[in-house]
């Protein structure tokens, strides 16, 4: 997988200077989808170069490829694979994207064979399911973090808890999958989302978490498989100790 890793790290970094720095000489080209969401050439670059890199490797070159840009119908083992999460960030150069690689041997995210691969384009930043996690030893006393979808956070679902006596502080970022590789990597407490989920969103956002003791739950129960390519109702990613206040603070902020 390193491999993988080293050349969609390398020649998407290339290609995204060509459009996005300093220096760049040509624009992001976009498309409109069938429900009028935005595809841009990066997402069919990296989805194409993920598929053509999986075939190489011979743990996953059977494995069927799911992705958001290029799938039939959803069978295991999968590679699931959303080439960029965070489309609408990547078009507006808001450095709040990622690719998202969830290699699943079965439906359980109990499988040991699982990996999950999350990368910011935009920051570098990259975490992967095959590093170990260190937990400190102390922990300094906090509000508990919690990051949620900028489009739900300007809504105002979250308004009573951005007080300064609120227990949980809510700040908003883009990317589900950026979201989930933050909290897997640290740098937050929990990720809540009260809008339906694609499985190539989180899939490999919750393997990296389920390997760190942070679990999925939907509508307060915990979710130990992933059959489905929808995913609604209230989202949660926490640790057990913690997931089920937060179900009771949350389950009807959405109504």
């Amino acid at each position: 997988m390193k491999n993988l890793q080293s050349k969609v790290i390398l020649e998407l970094t290339l290609k995204m200077k060509l459009i996005f720095g300093i220096e760049s000489t040509q624009a992001l080209e976009v498309n409109r989808k069938e429900d009028y969401s935005p595809v841009t050439e990066i997402d069919l670059f990296v989805s194409n170069l993920i598929k053509s890199e999986l075939l190489k490797i011979d743990k996953y070159k059977n494995y069927h490829f799911f992705s958001e840009e290029d799938y039939g119908e959803l069978l295991y083992p999968a590679a699931i694979l959303d080439p960029i999460d965070g489309t609408r960030e990547l078009v507006n150069g808001i450095p709040e994207c990622a690719v998202s690689l969830g290699l699943m041997n079965s439906t359980s995210l109990l499988d040991p064979e699982n990996f999950g691969w999350i990368f910011n384009p935009f920051t570098g930043f990259s975490i992967d399911s095959s590093l170990p996690s260190l937990r400190p030893k102390f922990v300094l006393k906090k509000k508990i973090l919690g990051m949620v979808s900028r489009s739900e956070y300007e809504k105002g679902y979250f308004d009573k808890f951005i007080t300064n006596e609120s227990a949980v502080e809510i700040t908003p970022r883009g990317s589900i999958a950026f979201k989930l590789g933050l909290l897997a990597a640290g740098g937050c407490d929990f990720v809540l989302s009260l809008s339906p989920k694609n499985i190539w969103d989180i899939a490999a956002g919750t393997i990296l978490c389920q390997k760190r003791d942070i679990f999925l739950y939907q509508n307060g129960q915990i979710i130990t498989d992933l059959t489905n390519v929808r995913i609604d109702g209230v989202l949660i990613w926490a640790p057990a100790g913690l997931a089920e206040d937060l179900w009771k603070k949350f389950k009807k902020e959405k109504n």
